[in-house]
């Protein structure tokens, strides 16, 4: 791309985005946040110039970001002095304690290309525990755009499944649906070990084509030998 289009003080500009992280887990919003910062989310991206691409993130409420799974519990942060035993690990509840905003850092650090200007995007980022931040006044005289991302807390998303979807996903069970939720339980579970059962049969096939199971010595080869 030429470097001309990054002449214009529209394109050249770097946006303030505001992201509040209440609820949103750690991966997904970090991708979000890693683009942001390189600026794919622009149509004038060039990767060989992400620091005239990306903009500014500020992230609020680092303290409620969450992990799914057993993570608070079994992901651990390390860190090395660089002498004989100076290793030390920090469990990722104890890292929400002492240092939350070092969880979001890390998951978006890790998402960004390895090269000189990984430092700088990295200077962009600003995090913090609460939602007091000194930024306003860059945020507030930054431009209107379309490109702007205002994220607020994560909000469960609402399943209103159509009835053309529910005859597609019960499709093979024309069974009497009541209105309680034993039987539509017990429906469930029979459509999902039937998924699960023809997700296994696709697996074994492809292995089978790819030549990974080879056919077992008959015994009466095994006697000639």
């Amino acid at each position: 791309m030429s470097r001309a289009i990054f002449k214009n003080p529209l394109t050249a500009s770097h946006l303030w985005h505001v992201v509040d992280a209440s609820g949103h887990r750690v991966g997904r919003l970090a991708t979000k946040i890693a683009d942001l910062l390189r600026g794919k989310h622009k149509p004038i991206f060039d990767k060989s110039a992400p620091l005239d691409c990306g903009d500014y993130v500020v992230v609020l409420n680092a303290h409620k970001i969450e992990f799914t799974g057993k993570k608070w519990d079994q992901k651990m942060y390390r860190k090395h002095s660089g002498y004989p035993g100076g290793l030390k690990e920090t469990v990722a509840k104890d890292m929400l304690v002492k240092e939350p905003e070092h969880i979001i850092r890390h998951a978006v650090m890790g998402m960004i290309p390895k090269n000189d200007s990984k430092i700088y995007l990295g200077q962009r980022l600003k995090i913090y525990d609460g939602i007091f931040n000194p930024h306003q006044g860059q945020i507030t005289n930054t431009p209107s755009s379309p490109l702007a991302l205002n994220m607020g807390p994560y909000v469960e998303p609402e399943l209103n499944p159509s009835q053309k979807q529910l005859d597609e996903y019960y499709a093979g069970y024309k069974l009497q649906i009541d209105n309680n939720s034993e039987s539509f339980d017990i429906l469930e579970t029979k459509v999902r070990s039937h998924k699960d059962q023809l997700k296994r049969e696709r697996r074994l096939l492809r292995k089978k084509r790819v030549g990974e199971l080879k056919p077992l010595k008959s015994a009466s080869i095994k006697k000639d030998n």
